[in-house]
């Protein structure tokens, strides 16, 4: 039971959309509920860059009487590529209760864990590593290129396992155009798939251009179970 609540939490940060605006990240703070067939919570994603030093950070807060939940991403944007810098996630759920740093070194090639999850890993020289928030930006940004440039072709993301260190290639395909209604009002829509065979699971993104290609919904189907992240409000954005 532990660590399987402990899988989906993990699967909620993979899940869990950022905002953009062309090569640079939106200010933005918008509430998300996730829902499982164990438990669900809502929670409040915050976005704050500074644009002249090209670097951003998010933060979540969630909380209910048995589930607390942070996490914040560092990273740094460079001609529409993301560079991690720092990732902190803090859990307690049940019997579950995790601190965890993680560092990106890039200059060195290195990334150190420290926390409930030790790890030290060096990497190959030219594979640029995200974590499970900021891949949600370079996923956008990817999305947007394709869009503009009417080029529809697959894109692979580099994703680090926050458990262990391991990387995992991620493979996004774009799946049908589509409508999403959002506050009564359709919005035009893009929906991506991303197929992990490991696990076998299948992921669906909806992204709306029109908001800023804003993920409205994720659906995400396992052999044992499907979760979803939806939209509920956009606080600010811009």
């Amino acid at each position: 039971m532990k660590n399987m609540i402990s899988k989906k939490i993990i699967l909620f940060i993979l899940l869990s959309p950022i905002f953009l605006n062309g090569n640079e990240v939106a200010d933005y703070k918008a509430e998300y509920l996730f829902e499982t067939g164990d438990f669900s919570v809502t929670g409040i994603r915050e976005l704050i860059t500074d644009k002249d030093n090209e670097i951003a950070s998010i933060t979540f807060n969630a909380k209910t009487k048995i589930i607390k939940l942070f996490f914040e991403s560092s990273f740094a944007i460079n001609k529409g590529s993301i560079i991690s810098k720092k990732y902190i996630a803090n859990v307690r759920a049940l019997l579950i209760k995790r601190n965890q740093s993680i560092v990106y070194d890039n200059m060195n090639q290195n990334i150190k864990s420290s926390g409930q999850n030790k790890w030290d890993i060096n990497y190959a020289d030219g594979l640029n590593i995200l974590d499970p928030l900021n891949a949600q930006v370079q996923m956008r940004l990817n999305v947007k290129g394709m869009v503009e440039s009417k080029k529809f072709n697959s894109f692979e993301i580099a994703l680090q396992d926050i458990r262990n260190g391991d990387v995992e290639i991620n493979t996004y395909k774009f799946s049908r155009n589509d409508i999403y209604i959002f506050n009564e009002k359709n919005y035009e829509s893009i929906v991506i798939k991303r197929v992990r065979d490991q696990d076998s699971r299948i992921t669906e993104y909806h992204l709306v251009p029109e908001l800023g290609y804003l993920i409205m919904e994720v659906i995400d189907k396992g052999a044992e179970t499907t979760q979803t992240l939806k939209l509920q409000k956009i606080l600010s954005l811009g």
